[in-house]
């Protein structure tokens, strides 16, 4: 998604083996394996649609490698609580429990969470 400002936002769900990064503003969606190598490939795939902010959920753990590949690349990741997440698809009628729609409405909790930046690594 991009605000008026230009700021582009990538929307990322964290599994054990992969990524599925969304950047819905442009309509470009990719999957990356979890690894080394695609983390790197993330990497330069968000900069070269000048992502500047990542959400993800909490995801056991999982979602930790990304973060710290991501920040150390300039990119400012916002690491959403899932339950925060549900109550949110919840509140916005969306009732139906899985990835996709949570993967959905992790891009649009970070526009609030964007306005409100939170201390911490």
């Amino acid at each position: 998604m991009m605000a008026q400002n230009g700021l582009v936002v990538a929307g990322i769900d964290v599994a054990k083996d992969k990524v599925d990064a969304c950047i819905r503003a442009l309509s470009q969606r990719r999957m990356f394996e979890s690894t080394a190598q695609g983390r790197g490939q993330l990497l330069s795939w968000l900069r070269q649609h000048k992502v500047t902010k990542a959400v993800m959920e909490a995801s056991g753990g999982y979602e930790r490698e990304w973060a710290k590949a991501l920040r150390e690349k300039g990119v400012e990741v916002r690491i959403v609580d899932p339950k925060r997440v549900r109550h949110f698809a919840q509140s916005a009628g969306r009732l139906a429990k899985n990835d996709t729609i949570d993967f959905r409405h992790d891009r649009l909790v970070c526009r609030d969470i964007r306005r409100r930046p939170r201390p911490g690594p």
